[in-house]
């Protein structure tokens, strides 16, 4: 009989820790991204709070942060309606080998997204001192460490 109501307890308890453990999943979920990319205004305010930036130094940062928001906007929309049209081509039945130069052309997008953030990032660089040069480069860095760019 000992057995029994120790058994009981066991998957009652077990049952609880279930419920808890799924309520934990569905209130705690990641984001759809897996949670490995910041919005652009959390890394803005993460860098300028580790640089530890002027007022002047800010409102450059601020003016430099919006225009490549702009710059960065009008390539994502483009690698957007690039990549529509490519995959439109995959239920397209006549035979067309558009698909080369859409992969040739988002190519090309990436590409000018890329030389957007080296340009912004050579930019910000330009409005920090020499302790603020030697931040931003570790800050850089870690971030690329993190992207699995750099080992």
């Amino acid at each position: 009989m000992n057995q029994i109501k120790t058994f009981k307890i066991l998957v009652i308890v077990l049952a609880i820790m279930n419920v808890s453990l799924l309520a934990i999943m569905w209130f705690h979920r990641p984001p759809m991204d897996g949670g490995h990319r910041e919005r652009p205004n959390d890394m803005n305010r993460f860098l300028a709070h580790e640089l530890n930036l002027s007022d002047a130094q800010q409102q450059q940062f601020d003016a430099l942060f919006d225009e490549h928001q702009q710059k960065m906007q009008a390539v994502k929309k483009r690698g957007r309606e690039l990549h529509d049209l490519l995959f439109d081509e995959l239920s397209n039945t006549t035979s067309t080998n558009k698909s080369d130069s859409l992969i040739s052309l988002i190519g090309e997008n990436r590409k000018i997204g890329e030389k957007a953030l080296y340009n912004h990032l050579s930019k910000v660089r330009l409005v920090c001192d020499e302790k603020q040069k030697r931040d931003f480069d570790r800050i850089i860095k870690g971030a690329m460490a993190r992207m699995g760019e750099r080992k």
